[in-house]
């Protein structure tokens, strides 16, 4: 059985405190390195050649932030021993632009008073001040001359920060153990190789399978089934149909379906054969319409919009488009990097989060030109809250946010409809029902104003509808 790196399980749920920091994006240029993010020193082709910036970016802002970007600069010492990873006599400069069109240039200065190896930008009022503003970075490493762009889009697609407004809703203590019943469980198969069963691997912390689902606009189910390289259809109560995934590896990765153009997504994680990951288009009968190289090493997640399908890095929010046409048409990497969005276009509009502490800012925008027009809203809680799995918005132009909530030993998930005038429009709870592990982020969809989550037990997987009752 293979085994495959993962996320600290949840029955552990401590671990949410310090693993959903979302916004954090992590960039490794491999230069001339084989290995990824993570390598062993033994994968280290070069001496000096490894330069590592991580950041939290500051994608919504608020009253009393500090008016600085961070990053944590890391680096081989000269010798090349991985050992020594994190000595670096680091640097660099981030440049910014804001919707009035002003500029600024800022370099970074080291932080005393932090841990070693944070460097901090300050924002000039400016800049800050703005409406929106974009940044992007130039890390250096002095020993080498070793130099990384953050995002790796550079001024072609800087990150995006917007000012908060609106409304604050606070949600205050969750009530444990009072979930919503689902409306219909409309997919479930057990663990296994056969007809209609779906593969369990081994895990570092817990089994794998299943990893990701997606929902058609017809209300039909499909399930990846990674470890036997197919898909599983269920439609119309019918026993599930076999879907073969030709060259497909036994990895987790995510799934989008085109069902106006009959096409399946399939974004293969980087593996020990693949050192990026791999997005693959096939028909709904398993034919292979083609496969593309991602970017950005971090890739976890799939959007479908405008007959393009975009992948995000977990938990970063730049979107950057790999197949245009319906699969047919594969995006070269160094324009995926050009084109990276803060979020995945689409018609309804773009959503871009936050989650700090025990708050959710949420930012919808849209683009008009060369300007933004946004409307934003703040989610508070008394019990800690974690990843944020979904927020989309209904036809309605309702909001839909679903996002963990835990404690030391509880773990479930708090759904929050907002309506556009910022009021909450439902809120309930649902079970964490989580013994296999999937992608961390394939665990909801939301298909008009039906929500569907993902579960597992030791029996096998299965597929929940909630109607939530609002359009």
């Amino acid at each position: 059985m293979a085994i495959f790196c993962s996320r600290p399980s949840r029955r552990s749920v401590a671990w949410s405190a310090v693993s959903i920091v979302a916004g954090l994006a992590v960039v490794v240029p491999l230069l001339a390195l084989t290995g990824t993010a993570g390598a062993s020193k033994h994968r280290i082709a070069a001496a000096g050649q490894f330069l590592k910036a991580t950041y939290l970016p500051i994608k919504l802002r608020a009253p009393g932030d500090p008016q600085e970007i961070r990053y944590d600069i890391s680096c081989l010492p000269p010798d090349g021993d991985a050992e020594g990873a994190g000595v670096c006599d680091g640097g660099g400069t981030v440049y910014f632009r804001s919707n009035a069109n002003l500029s600024a240039s800022v370099p970074l200065q080291l932080d005393p008073n932090a841990q070693v190896g944070r460097y901090v930008a300050a924002v000039p009022a400016s800049i800050w001040n703005a409406p929106w503003f974009t940044y992007y970075a130039v890390i250096r490493d002095n020993t080498t001359g070793r130099s990384i762009v953050v995002p790796q889009g550079g001024s072609s697609a800087p990150q995006v920060s917007f000012s908060m407004s609106g409304s604050t809703i606070d949600l205050g203590s969750h009530a444990f153990g009072a979930t919503r019943q689902a409306t219909a469980r409309v997919a479930s198969a057990a663990w296994g190789s056969g007809a209609g069963q779906v593969g369990l691997e081994d895990g570092i912390d817990m089994p794998t399978g299943g990893a990701a689902f997606d929902v058609d606009n017809a209300g039909d189910v499909y399930l990846l089934d990674e470890a036997n390289s197919r898909l599983l259809e269920f439609a119309g109560g019918a026993a599930p149909a076999q879907i073969p995934l030709p060259g497909l590896v036994g990895v987790r990765g995510d799934l989008r379906i085109s069902d106006a153009s009959g096409v399946a997504y399939v974004l293969e994680m980087a593996n020990a054969s693949q050192p990026k990951p791999l997005l693959r288009a096939y028909t709904l009968q398993g034919g292979i319409l083609g496969s593309s190289v991602v970017a950005d090493a971090a890739a976890a997640q799939v959007r479908l919009s405008g007959g393009s399908a975009y992948v995000s890095e977990y938990p970063s929010s730049m979107w950057a488009p790999v197949f245009q046409n319906d699969g047919r048409t594969p995006v070269d990497t160094a324009t995926q990097l050009a084109r990276a969005f803060p979020g995945a276009p689409a018609a309804d509009g773009n959503v871009v989060v936050l989650s700090t502490g025990n708050e959710i800012r949420i930012g919808t925008y849209a683009a008009n030109g060369a300007t933004y027009q946004l409307s934003t809203d703040r989610i508070t809680s008394a019990t800690p809250v974690a990843d944020i799995q979904l927020a989309q918005t209904l036809p309605s132009g309702k909001l839909a946010v679903v996002f963990s909530v835990y404690t030391d030993t509880a773990h479930e998930y708090e759904v929050a409809v907002i309506d556009p005038s910022g009021a909450l429009a439902d809120q309930f709870a649902l079970p964490a029902a989580e013994w296999a592990q999937s992608m961390p982020l394939s665990r909801f969809r939301l298909v008009g104003s039906s929500l569907y989550e993902l579960g597992s037990t030791d029996a096998g997987v299965f597929v929940d509808r909630y109607d939530l009752g609002v359009s």
